[in-house]
């Protein structure tokens, strides 16, 4: 046994002493991918024994350590869960926080190191509850205040949640009322990777109740609105995975806010526009809440009905009561009405019938079995008309020119002939106590123009849109374009300016050029011009010089000989030589 343990403990040693040498490889470009290759195979060939020690030598890896290195050690924690599935349960805490000192890393290739290792850890290793494999990263995420921490949480904990093979509805859904909260607060940074988590939990059941969805849809619409577009697209994303998951608790949003998405669809980021269009895609396929508003039930028909429907088939029925408003003590009137009476061929319903055949082939084919069902046996139809005590029936009821004076009557008999496929059922007296006009007709027409004119204000409200947008983006380039030309002004002004400095400069330059030269010539000339052959020539004396200057200078001569003699003379006393002053003649 002593052998064995230590026979253990050297191949222990080994093991570590091989990794550490191999991590060591990996800072370096040229044994990087060997030393990769290398560990690849270590971990294929570790044995659950071994598991530990190898975890340890990865995990005790810093900020020190050059990017690659720590990169390559998240990717061998994804290799360790893939290989050994869940003989890693006992060691999930270790992974985890192996994967949580991660996060703030600044290299976004190392947080997408740690999301991948996160995604492999809850697809494989499946023994441990939901709960306590996001525990550590629910905690960094309400916990870090470092943004780059904030984010690699968020998209670690939706790796998660989108890998998981059965995550936990129940805890997610308890979890979303506290993910709302974060993301409208301030201090909160990564909005759009918590708009991502978002979208993961409500695309596995975490919004699985009305009070959810109420809450949630007002929230993310906020975010569409974001001049971020990383957060613009989340929000997008989020709200299509929800049109996806709960489409029967979006009905009372779908008219309210589709518009609003369909005016977003020229977004200026690619990404964007391609997440608008797969939401509004998914929105369009939610059901309409008019869809389950039923028709009014009418009461059962009496026996008179049943036996009429038999030969007219049942498309619509419109009844009809008229009341005058008298008080509850007045006399009916029953007055018999023919066929003839109806105003069937007067102008108006001509009019009416023109119209309608131009209009749509559905409303000609419906005046086309008008007039079949006018053509057939005559029936008397049976008006009931109440009115005070004393008063005749004809006061109320007056036919001139076969045109029906009553307002009610002629709306009535107007609304019959414009419904598709209606028509006229005699008027039962037990059925009516009250003098009243009551219409009712199953057609789909008025829900399908209210539905086009839904349309057609959508397509208006779209082309309003565009044209702000257009307009906005005239006004930006025109802005552009005067502050260009300004620009361009002031350059101009500039240019000029310092032109007209350098033609100053140099004009000076060459001025006071020129006054230096012309002093020099003229020093050139005062001082060192020597006189001529023709100066010393004895003709030009003679020429120049009259005789009278010849004998003053002689004389002047004389004297200046004598000056200079006596000052010569003076140092005889002194035993100085003596000159004769006739050797100078």
């Amino acid at each position: 046994m002593a052998a064995t343990n230590k026979q253990k403990q050297i191949q222990a040693r080994d093991l570590k002493h091989h990794v550490l040498t191999c991590i060591h490889k990996l800072s370096d470009r040229d044994t990087h991918s060997a030393a990769a290759s290398e560990l690849e195979s270590v971990v294929k060939s570790l044995s659950p024994e071994t598991i530990p020690l190898f975890l340890s030598s990865i995990s005790a890896t810093d900020s020190s350590d050059k990017s690659p290195v720590r990169k390559q050690c998240l990717r061998l924690i994804s290799l360790l869960s893939e290989e050994h599935g869940d003989c890693l349960s006992p060691h999930l805490s270790k992974l985890l926080s192996a994967v949580v000192r991660r996060l703030r890393d600044p290299n976004t290739s190392v947080r997408s190191a740690c999301i991948a290792a996160c995604g492999s850890i809850s697809s494989h290793i499946t023994k441990p509850p939901f709960p306590s494999i996001i525990k550590p990263l629910l905690n960094a995420l309400f916990t870090e205040q470092e943004m780059n921490s904030q984010i690699g949480a968020a998209l670690c904990l939706s790796a998660v949640i989108d890998a998981a093979p059965d995550p936990d509805a129940a805890c997610l859904r308890k979890l979303m009322p506290r993910f709302e909260k974060l993301l409208k607060c301030d201090s909160f940074k990564a909005k759009a990777a918590l708009l991502t988590l978002i979208g993961s939990v409500v695309g596995n059941g975490g919004a699985s109740s009305q009070l959810l969805v109420t809450n949630l849809v007002p929230c993310l619409v906020g975010f569409v609105k974001s001049d971020d577009w990383a957060v613009r697209k989340a929000a997008f994303e989020a709200l299509l995975r929800l049109a996806t998951m709960e489409k029967e608790m979006l009905k009372e949003f779908k008219a309210s806010y589709l518009r609003d998405f369909e005016g977003r669809r020229f977004d200026k980021v690619k990404a964007v526009r391609e997440s608008i269009d797969q939401m509004l895609e998914a929105w369009k396929e939610i059901p309409d809440s008019s869809d389950d508003i039923s028709p009014q039930t009418e009461s059962s028909p009496s026996s008179k009905e049943k036996t009429r429907d038999a030969y007219y088939p049942p498309r619509s029925k419109i009844s009809y009561r008229m009341s005058s408003g008298a008080s509850n003590h007045s006399k009916k009137y029953t007055t018999p009405i023919n066929k003839s009476h109806f105003p069937d061929r007067s102008p108006t319903t001509k009019v009416s019938r023109r119209s309608l055949v131009e209009g749509t082939q559905k409303k000609s084919a419906s005046a086309v079995l008008f007039g079949k069902l006018d053509r057939k046996k005559p029936y008397e139809v049976k008006t009931e008309v109440s009115a005070s005590q004393g008063t005749p029936p004809w006061d109320n009821l007056k036919y001139k020119d076969e045109k029906c004076t009553n307002s009610e009557t002629r709306r009535a008999l107007f609304i019959q002939q414009k419904s598709a496929g209606s028509r006229v059922v005699p008027y039962d007296e037990e059925r009516s106590e009250q003098g009243t006009i009551v219409l009712s007709s199953e057609t789909g027409d008025l829900r399908t123009n209210l539905k086009e004119c839904e349309e057609l204000s959508q397509i208006q409200i779209q082309l309003v849109q565009i044209e702000k947008q257009q307009t906005k983006l005239l006004d930006i380039v025109q802005k552009f374009i005067g502050n260009t030309q300004s620009g361009m002004h002031s350059l101009e002004t500039r240019v000029r300016g310092l032109e007209l400095a350098l033609d100053g400069i140099s004009q000076d330059l060459a001025v006071s050029n020129r006054q230096q030269l012309s002093s020099n010539r003229k020093t050139l000339f005062t001082c060192c011009k020597l006189p001529t052959a023709e100066f010393f020539s004895s003709r030009l004396w003679k020429r120049s010089l009259p005789s009278q200057v010849t004998a003053q200078s002689t004389v002047g001569v004389r004297e200046g000989l004598r000056v200079e003699s006596s000052r010569r003379f003076q140092f005889q006393g002194n035993h100085g030589f003596i000159l004769n002053p006739l050797a100078h003649e």
